[in-house]
């Protein structure tokens, strides 16, 4: 009587082990350094958030041919800062920035147009360091051409992550850069 040997089972070899291990080893090395800690999370998406309210800033003026501003507040007891967007009148000049009140918001209706970086989700510790546009409050004025009166930029801070957002002066063109850590 012949017997029927048992189906040989399907193994990897050592081998085979091994070199899936070095290769989640090397993409683990890429990968890990690449990861950002929550520091810089916060300063790039307030960067982001600023960097957008500006190009909006700009993009109004430019649909509504009339200026409009970017007033940063003074400085307060904890050091954080907000900012709001307002229409600027008389011939191109801003007008008292700071008592001016926001415009309505384009995409939440109902809304005034003024951001406290503190009360946006997960952004709780950045700080404005600084801003310099060369006006006292401080601001950015977008003319109906879409230039700004003066260039300038914001330091946007968290723990040891500086990231700047700035305006060109020619061209009104926003950027952002990570200043270091």
């Amino acid at each position: 009587m012949r017997t029927i040997a048992p189906p040989l089972r399907a193994a990897y070899t050592l081998v085979e082990i091994l070199i899936v291990v070095l290769v989640l080893m090397i993409a683990a090395a890429i990968v890990i350094p690449n990861i950002g800690s929550a520091d810089d999370s916060q300063a790039i998406a307030a960067a982001a958030v600023l960097q957008s309210d500006l190009e909006v800033a700009r993009s109004m003026a430019m649909a509504t041919q009339v200026p409009h501003s970017v007033v940063f507040s003074p400085d307060s007891p904890d050091k954080k800062r907000s900012y709001k967007v307002v229409r600027a009148y008389i011939a191109g000049t801003p007008y008292e920035s700071a008592l001016a009140p926001a415009v309505c918001h384009p995409v939440n209706k109902g809304k005034l147009y003024e951001v406290r970086l503190w009360d946006l989700q997960g952004m709780s510790h950045v700080k404005v360091t600084s801003v310099s546009f060369g006006g006292s409050p401080p601001y950015v004025t977008f003319l109906s051409l879409g230039q700004p009166i003066a260039g300038g930029s914001v330091d946007l801070t968290v723990g040891q992550i500086t990231i700047t957002v700035s305006v060109e002066a020619l061209t009104g063109i926003v950027s952002v850069t990570h200043a270091g850590a």
